[in-house]
């Protein structure tokens, strides 16, 4: 008698435990289904937010750039507008010195300095 008793709480057991694994699962599912949703639905936002930020980040380079390529410009024709100046102050200098040398040259002669011999 303990033997069928024992076996009859076994197959109730195994019944009952059939049945809330069964109903588990489906709310298993649905929580699954649930996450799955909700994972979808960031990963939308994730790349809606990652092609807002390469936007502007984009727009950011493209004004960078921009600025960039303007101060080389203004800065390479402000050199060039010194370097333009320079050279003609270093004209205007070597043509001084010339013409301070022929003056020295003249006034030796002048004085009776003999030109020195030339290294052909």
């Amino acid at each position: 008698m303990d033997l069928l008793v024992a076996s009859i709480n076994a197959v109730v057991v195994a019944v009952v435990g059939g049945i809330v694994a069964w109903l588990g699962k489906g709310r298993f599912d649905a929580v699954d289904r649930k996450i799955d949703r909700l994972a979808g639905r960031l990963d939308g936002r994730i790349d809606t937010l990652e092609a807002r930020f390469d936007g502007r980040v984009d727009s950011l380079e493209a004004r960078f750039d921009g600025r960039f390529d303007s101060l080389q410009s203004h800065l390479v024709g402000r050199i060039d507008t010194i370097e333009g100046r320079l050279d003609g102050r270093f004209d205007t200098l070597q043509s001084s010195i010339d013409a301070m040398r022929s003056d020295l040259t003249q006034v030796a002669l002048a004085v009776g300095v003999r030109p020195r011999a030339q290294n052909d």
